[in-house]
């Protein structure tokens, strides 16, 4: 019987619009697929949680945090160790910590006495998690070296709960490219381990499981989980305008000479189309916010067209008025494919290479890619960007199928889930019974 389930979001602080599309759907499905069972969210921010899953208990992902976070005893010492020495100490120290939580709550006791902060507790979340009957990682692109260092505190923590007996399973995951030797070796150790993992696309990802020994008959291809959200929206026609997204980030390895590389063959293929620009943000994050991006782009502020972006629908909505999307972001990708609306993906890193090929095989003939570690000429953003406006009307009705069936397997893999936990069997209008963002598309 499961009574109680843990959600690892992809975000803690619901401020990417892709990561919370994905919790969206992640929560929804299985309330319907277990409608009696308490569901728990980890969250930095309970209130902006409770206004996109209200039925949801937020977990504090602060006490998970001073759980999980790697502590360096010897400090500097391991830069000056050899490799063969400096990783055995690195997982010797980890599994202290892991196994030892009570030692973080002394940790934690202090640091909120000095920060004058509510404490709150390392073990206790441990316990929690020990206490669960299933813990579910929701839709994400973690597991790759662009995140390790968030990746491999996950991996722990699925660790401990596979080692006190409870089941794990992941949805929606985009899995590598992954060469950083201690998230290899912590990937090897815990993912065949889950008893299933939902996966986006099979062009990188899947040879990359099972060369980490997860067994084949436990991986379901699914696209991603937000397709549905996006796909249930989606407007009987395509719209005039052009959708616009830039990603400045670290982990995207991108930087503003990408902005100026963009910025006039943008303009100038809008007006020779006769097309307005709209700027769609997805991340709201400070480090890394598409808001902030847009000026660098543009040279102006467009307040106007994305204020009102307060939910992942707002975000499908505007998108939904375009007939083309340039984007940095593989949620803004994800969004207008699923409404039948062609993408020019940008890309300055392995990481967003291996998110916007698997979209191409996901979506045939929708998704071109500009690769910026390259120079990239003016004329092949505008001929990019005229070939997918020109094309929209022909490859409209094609993507709309691959989504669809992009839908349907990923609630196959969730009925087969909820199969394995001790359900008879699931039938297919059930994960819709107490869906919060259920909705028929558009008219």
């Amino acid at each position: 019987m499961i009574r109680q389930i843990i959600v690892e979001p992809s975000g803690y602080a619901c401020l990417n619009m892709g990561d919370v599309a994905m919790m969206e759907v992640a929560v929804a499905r299985l309330r319907g697929l277990f409608p009696h069972a308490a569901i728990k969210v980890v969250t930095a921010c309970p209130d902006r949680l409770s206004s996109y899953c209200s039925s949801v208990t937020p977990m504090s992902a602060e006490a998970r945090k001073a759980w999980l976070s790697s502590r360096f005893l010897i400090g500097s010492l391991y830069q000056k160790l050899p490799k063969s020495l400096s990783y055995p100490l690195r997982k010797l120290e980890r599994e202290l910590w892991l196994q030892r939580p009570q030692i973080s709550d002394f940790e934690a006791r202090i640091k909120a006495k000095l920060l004058h902060r509510s404490f709150l507790s390392p073990s206790r979340f441990r316990t929690r998690l020990a206490g669960a009957d299933l813990l579910v990682v929701s839709g994400s692109g973690m597991f790759n070296d662009a995140f390790a260092d968030s990746a491999i505190p996950l991996l722990d923590e699925l660790e401990s709960a596979l080692r006190t007996g409870v089941p794990v399973i992941a949805f929606g995951q985009g899995i590598g490219p992954i060469t950083n030797p201690l998230l290899l070796a912590k990937a090897r150790a815990v993912l065949p381990r889950l008893k299933l993992i939902g996966l986006r696309e099979a062009r990188t990802g899947l040879p990359l499981l099972e060369s980490l020994g997860v067994p084949r008959d436990r991986i379901y291809l699914t696209g991603d989980d937000a397709i549905e959200l996006a796909y249930r929206r989606s407007p009987e026609c395509l719209g005039n305008r052009i959708g616009i997204n830039l990603r400045l980030a670290d982990y995207a390895e991108t930087g503003n000479d990408m902005a100026d590389t963009l910025r006039e063959p943008l303009l100038h293929v809008a007006q020779s189309l006769h097309a307005s620009l709209v700027p769609v943000p997805i991340s709201f994050h400070k480090a890394d916010s598409d808001v902030a991006s847009f000026k660098q782009l543009l040279g102006v502020e467009y307040k106007n067209s994305y204020v009102s972006i307060k939910t992942p629908e707002d975000a499908i909505r505007l998108i939904g008025q375009c007939r083309v999307m340039v984007t940095g972001s593989y949620h803004g990708g994800v969004f207008a494919l699923a409404q039948g609306i062609p993408v020019v993906g940008l890309v300055h890193s392995p990481y967003y290479e291996q998110k916007f090929t698997g979209l191409q095989e996901q979506f045939p003939n929708g998704c071109r890619i500009l690769d910026f570690r390259r120079p990239i000429t003016p004329e092949e953003i505008r001929n990019a960007v005229s070939e997918a406006w020109n094309s929209a009307d022909q490859s409209r009705e094609s993507l709309l199928v691959a989504a669809a069936c992009q839908v349907e397997l990923s609630r196959a893999a969730y009925r087969a889930a909820g199969i394995q936990l001790g359900l008879n069997a699931v039938p297919e209008g059930q994960m819709d019974s107490s869906a919060e963002w259920a909705a028929t598309r558009a008219t």
